[in-house]
C-alpha cells in the first residue's frame, strides 16, 4: 500500500510540473471555421492558422469560441497555452483580438 501511494504521489507531481511548465503565448495568424473553411469537422470550430500550422481553438471548454470566425478569414491574435492531442495542436485560449 505504502508503494501504491508512493507512486501515485511521484505522479502527482509529475503532473504538477508539466502543468505549472505551460506557458501562455500569443499567436497571430489567421481565423477560420473548422468545419466552413477547412473542411475538417462536422460542426462548427475555430482555428487558428499559422504559417503552415492549425491550431484548433478551445475557450472555456468549447471548440466554437466567442469570436466565432464561420465564412472567410480573419486575421487574429490569440493568447493562450498549447497542449498536443492526439496529433493536434490546440491552443486553450484566454485572450482573442480579431480584426474585421
Amino acid at each position: 500500500m505504502k508503494y501504491l501511494t508512493a507512486i501515485m504521489f511521484a505522479a502527482a507531481m509529475a503532473f504538477t510540473v508539466v502543468s505549472a511548465n505551460a506557458e501562455e503565448k500569443t499567436y497571430e495568424g489567421e481565423m477560420m471555421c473548422e468545419k466552413c473553411k477547412l473542411k475538417q469537422a462536422d460542426a462548427c470550430a475555430d482555428a487558428l492558422k499559422v504559417g503552415d500550422v492549425v491550431y484548433h481553438l478551445e475557450e472555456d471548454g468549447k471548440r466554437k469560441t466567442s469570436a466565432h470566425q464561420c465564412s472567410g478569414t480573419a486575421p487574429a491574435k490569440v493568447t493562450g497555452t498549447v497542449e498536443d492531442r492526439d496529433g493536434k495542436k490546440f491552443i486553450v485560449v484566454s485572450k482573442i483580438e480579431k480584426e474585421g
